[in-house]
């Protein structure tokens, strides 16, 4: 985790150095999804995640940019086996990476390279796991009211590794302000033992801020 952080500082550092054309974007959004859990004697499914899911992204120039995510979720509808039960169970996920991005015509492709941390509590005994990721996406780059984004993650954490799917769409109500809805899900497993699975998504709406 040590050498992670110090590479996401590098990464700032590099950024900073970088102030041509600079511009930030700020998320903040209401969030509403789902948690489950598979293992051998376990199917287990929180129903009514609730909560917030905030991001920023800094442009430095025309290519290298700086980005955060950080969700955060919980829900207390617990079912496991076919059984109910009240159980506090929170979600924490953040993110932070450093990418690089070219247009072309009205599109944009990118690429990051993030450090992933994910905690999961139930009952308020926590289980935290960390490790890296790489990100592919696309945008579009027009200047009309539309806009959208669709991204692509490997993640390889601690013990669990797979994807992260995130897809949204907003309207820019001025330059600066913007409504927008999407969708994110992630899927993981068990390096070591793949009968046991863990994943979660979300649907989210909020707005954007442009400066």
């Amino acid at each position: 985790m040590k050498r992670s952080l110090e590479w996401i500082g590098a990464g700032l550092l590099l950024g900073a150095s970088l102030q041509t054309q600079a511009a930030v974007d700020v998320r903040a959004a209401i969030a509403s999804g789902y948690g489950e859990i598979e293992a051998p004697g376990l199917d287990a499914k929180v129903e009514d995640f609730v909560g917030g899911d905030f991001r920023a992204r800094f442009q430095a120039n025309e290519h290298v940019f700086l980005r955060g995510q950080y969700l955060t979720m919980s829900g207390n509808d617990f079912r496991a086996n076919g059984q109910d039960y009240d159980i506090d169970t929170d979600l924490d996920v953040l993110r932070l990476g450093v990418g690089y991005g070219s247009n072309w015509n009205s599109i944009r492709l990118y690429a990051a390279a993030e450090y992933v941390d994910l905690e999961l509590g139930i009952e308020g005994e926590d289980d935290n796991t960390d490790g890296l990721g790489a990100t592919v996406g696309i945008s579009d780059q027009g200047n009309g009211s539309w806009f959208w984004n669709a991204e692509l993650s490997a993640l390889i954490l601690d013990d669990l590794r797979g994807a992260s799917l995130d897809a949204s769409v907003g309207y820019r109500f001025t330059p600066t302000v913007a409504g927008l809805i999407g969708v994110q899900s992630y899927s993981l497993e068990d390096k070591d033992d793949s009968d046991y699975e863990f994943g979660f998504g979300q649907v989210y709406a909020g707005f954007q801020l442009s400066f």
